[in-house]
């Protein structure tokens, strides 16, 4: 292979574009990135359910989806089947586990029971690694012909799912092409980890077998790196997420707003015990907040728990909820809100942990008010840059709301300066990235 030809690379990513997903969305932009800057760039990724509302910046051909198999849905069948049930469609495998059995013989209490247990010895054996396990055989045996026809340099797998990571390792292993892990949250350390401690013990050694085989591990949070480099061996690196300019629909900043009400809005996935506006509303209640103080605005799915805590704290007269839009719709949303709010849960398991969606807001150029802890990676970032604040104290919270509503009705709430998102820019964490990408792949072998 000539020296001067493109460094091929393969990312092995279950979420792609056009399926709309936060991995969908990092991955995509990597792959235009490499592709801009002359790399032959390759994906492998699932064929998925989700709307196909992004735009794939990748030619067709070079991406291949598989098909794969729905662990969950497959153990469902196979337990209505011993019931003497009819199997459930997939859209009806994954109703509350509240739903009447039809078998006769057992109680209700003991057929709650039976099936909690059932679900729990299926997540413990079956999700192997997760619950995308069934993605493993089909995308090993495309991979296998697709590195067949066309050879990487490098491969890339992006966490989670953990099974991208175990369909690149074995595509590495077979293939002897170096290959490189990427967590944008962790494997056997991530706080939402839902699995027993004996597994955890078990999965442990798993994960240190296919980490140290890889060439290079990428963190999308610098508080990771530390607990990946003492346990794992291979050089580390964090490359956080990022916006791009280009994808808002208008130049960031808008002109602030100076009529209504100071607009606080959320936009994306509520996590129902772990993204708790609680302290928000118990702020706005002691504040005895009007509808022509402040507002409140959900744009989203499962926003139903911020609308039940909204009741329970007296405020839902102050609160809004909207389903979700596209990813473009939601940065022109941000761009116009006052104030833009971030949940995390406030737990120190969560303290390293960096949503993409922080990016989002920066480059919107609005003023954050987070909801998390104060010593989180978060709220050091927010603080640091003066982009707003970040705590779960209701008293900060009332204060801060109080200031924002008085800069409201004096001329409106300042967009953040330029200053305020100085190498935030997702080319920024994109080109380290492609430094230590290109390394590895000057060693190939196939580039001699």
């Amino acid at each position: 292979m000539s020296a001067k030809q493109a460094p091929r690379i393969l990312i092995v990513s279950y979420w792609f574009p056009p399926f709309s997903a936060v991995a969908s969305l990092r991955m995509g932009k990597l792959a235009k990135h490499l592709l801009d800057n002359g790399w032959d760039v390759r994906a492998l990724a699932a064929d998925s359910t989700n709307p196909a509302t992004m735009q794939l910046d990748l030619p067709r051909e070079q991406v291949v989806y598989t098909a794969w198999a729905d662990v969950d849905r497959t153990f469902e069948n196979a337990w209505a089947r011993l019931r003497g049930t009819k199997p459930r469609h997939r859209s009806d495998a994954y109703r509350a586990s509240a739903e009447p059995s039809q078998a006769p013989s057992s109680s209700p209490t003991k057929r709650s029971f039976l099936r909690s247990t059932y679900r729990r010895v299926v997540q413990e054996i079956v999700r192997w690694p997760d619950n995308r396990a069934g993605w493993v055989l089909p995308a090993v045996e495309a991979g296998d012909a697709l590195v067949s026809a066309w050879r990487p340099d490098v491969i890339f797998a992006t966490a989670p799912p953990v099974t991208s990571l175990i369909v690149a390792d074995r595509l590495s292993r077979k293939h002897a092409i170096p290959w490189v892990a990427e967590f944008r949250d962790l494997w056997c350390d991530n706080p939402y980890y839902e699995y027993s401690s004996l597994r955890r013990v078990l999965e442990r050694v798993w994960e240190r077998r296919v980490l140290k085989r890889a060439s290079a591990i990428v963190s999308v949070s610098p508080v990771w790196l530390h607990p990946i480099l003492d346990r794992f061996g291979p050089p580390t690196l964090s490359a956080m997420n990022g916006f791009v300019e280009a994808d808002y629909p208008e130049k960031p900043p808008t002109q602030p707003q100076t009529s209504g009400p100071l607009r606080i809005v959320y936009t994306g996935h509520i996590y129902a015990g772990h993204r708790d506006p609680s302290p928000l509303f118990a702020a706005l209640r002691d504040l005895a907040a009007r509808p022509d103080d402040v507002v409140v605005e959900f744009v989203g799915t499962e926003i139903e728990a911020a609308s039940g805590a909204a009741d329970k704290f007296g405020v839902a007269h102050l609160v809004k909820a909207f389903p979700p839009v596209s990813y473009r719709d939601s940065l022109k949303i941000q761009m116009h809100a006052d104030v833009l709010l971030h949940m995390q849960w406030c737990d120190p398991k969560e303290e390293g942990t960096i949503a993409g969606k922080i990016f989002d807001y920066m480059g919107a150029r609005r003023p954050i008010l987070g909801i998390a802890l104060e010593d989180s990676i978060v709220a050091k970032m927010v603080h640091d840059r003066g982009a707003g604040l970040v705590t779960n104290d209701q008293a900060k919270i009332a204060k801060q709301i109080s200031a924002w509503v008085a800069q409201k009705r004096s001329g409106g709430v300042a967009p953040l300066p330029q200053s305020a998102v100085a190498g935030l820019e997702r080319s920024v964490q994109f080109e380290k990235m492609e430094t230590l990408l290109r390394g590895i792949a000057a060693r190939s072998p196939d580039r001699s």
